[in-house]
């Protein structure tokens, strides 16, 4: 068991994303192999191109804002206190609504596969 002080952990902008400054909580960058539990902050103008995880489920909480994400036929604007999953395979684009800076926690079970 242990404590994580997240807003002691670094900071990092993940790959094919612009104005996403994400700190790993639990995941395979400190030891973690089931799951990726990130806390993220989007300023309002961030997002990311659109992607797929083949084979992982993806979960996003919104603590703070709001985030708009695109799926192939749909667009939802996803609030604070809301959550969204996105099923493996599923292709989906997160961006930021351009109103507001977006604070959310992040689940990707099992971790993507970085290469």
């Amino acid at each position: 068991m242990r404590i994580v002080k997240v807003g002691s952990l670094p900071t990092a902008v993940p790959p094919k994303h612009h104005e996403v400054f994400s700190r790993e909580i639990f995941g395979p960058g400190v030891g973690g192999k089931n799951v990726k539990v990130s806390h993220s902050l989007m300023l309002a103008g961030g997002g990311a191109e659109m992607h797929v995880h083949p084979g992982s489920e993806h979960i996003f909480y919104v603590l703070r804002g709001e985030l708009k994400v695109r799926g192939d036929k749909d667009t939802f604007i996803v609030c604070a206190g809301e959550g969204l999953v996105i099923e493996p395979g599923e292709a989906h684009q997160v961006t930021g609504t351009g109103q507001m800076d977006c604070e959310y926690i992040s689940i990707t079970s099992p971790p993507p596969i970085r290469k």
